[in-house]
């Protein structure tokens, strides 16, 4: 991405977020891999973050990283937060999946890295995607992760909707549910209980249905928060980034305002609306669970609600299933505590 293109976008965000009153920007450098990139690079975008920006919005960095590079600058450049104040690393620690152009598999080398960060006390969390080759390992995958304490995400590489796409490492929605609600398993009975992304939102979905709150309810025109933006300014919503007819418009050549008005963005807005009234108007969480994987459902996504439905309807009903066994229904029904504190006051009653 030029820089003109990144100074082009930032002036576009800053006008928008202070003519809308946002006080907060998140931006996720994504690759490729973002560490080849030189870190000067990354400095002087945070100088023209200042200066476009001008401190009146609070501006955050995030990067995810494959962490086959990890230099004594890199660690330097972390460790300052002079930039980045969020790191993702990507790693499968079984199944062999991680591999160079020459079919080298680079886990170790990943590994080392990840234990160098450690030892320079680097704050990071970590993604691992569910694959076919990764399944069999799904509590392995939630063991490793527990008992070094790193907060973790399931990626499922979900089955294909289009014709020529490989399907050689995709999974069907009841291989997605059934992993999910085994390292659920796992993670109940954990005394660490380290955080599983999306099982801790399943589990807040599931305390709010026990405890009665129904409130909660996606509409993407008002709450979309994340876009996709391209190496030339091209902009598109978060469960759909690729094709030109999904494309919100540019950054560059378009204002924010004008990209959400977008004819490609009123479509999105009305296709994730038709799909949470057929997937979630009937669903008995809906309220409990806002309807997010539903609202904003890539077309892989939407395959698979077609032919199996809601991954996530299905977890909710396991873990509602355990904790009730647990008898903590009546404790999590009576408990007056915010959505925020359900995860702790859950963990202390286990």
């Amino acid at each position: 991405m030029s820089p003109e293109t990144i100074r082009g976008a930032f002036r576009n965000i800053s006008n928008f977020a202070m003519e809308n009153r946002i006080d907060t920007v998140n931006f996720a450098w994504h690759g490729g891999e973002p560490f080849l990139i030189p870190l000067n690079f990354y400095a002087e975008v945070g100088e023209w973050q200042h200066d476009i920006f001008e401190d009146k919005i609070n501006i955050t960095n995030d990067v995810q990283t494959n962490l086959t590079i990890l230099t004594e600058r890199h660690i330097e450049f972390l460790k300052s937060k002079t930039f980045f104040t969020e790191l993702g690393i990507s790693i499968d620690p079984y199944g062999d999946q991680r591999i160079d152009i020459r079919g080298r598999t680079k886990t170790a080398l990943v590994l080392a890295n990840m234990q160098k960060l450690i030892d320079n006390k680097i704050d990071f969390s970590a993604i691992t995607v569910l694959v076919r080759k990764t399944l069999p390992h799904v509590r392995n995958i939630f063991e490793f992760f527990d008992k070094i304490n790193i907060r973790f995400r399931l990626l499922p590489f979900y089955q294909s909707a289009f014709e020529g796409q490989t399907t050689e490492h995709a999974l069907t929605g009841s291989e997605i549910v059934a992993s999910y609600n085994a390292v659920f398993d796992e993670w109940i009975a954990s005394p660490q209980a380290t955080t599983v992304a999306p099982l801790d939102q399943c589990l807040n979905y599931a305390i709010n249905y026990m405890a009665g709150h129904r409130e909660y309810h996606y509409d993407k025109e008002p709450d979309e928060s994340v876009f996709v933006v391209g190496v030339d300014g091209g902009v598109w919503g978060d469960g759909e980034i690729s094709g030109e007819e999904f494309r919100y418009g540019n950054l560059i050549r378009d204002s924010f305002a004008e990209l959400l008005k977008s004819k490609a963005r009123n479509q999105s807005v009305e296709r994730s609306r038709r799909l949470m009234h057929e997937h979630c108007g009937g669903c008995r969480y809906f309220g409990a669970c806002p309807g997010h994987f539903v609202g904003d459902a890539s077309p892989q996504q939407q395959r698979m609600l077609e032919e199996t439905g809601c991954p996530e309807r299905d977890v909710i009903a396991h873990i509602i299933e355990v904790l009730r066994s647990a008898k903590l229904e009546e404790m999590i029904s009576k408990a007056a505590v915010g959505r925020s504190n359900r995860d702790d006051l859950l963990r202390l009653n286990l």
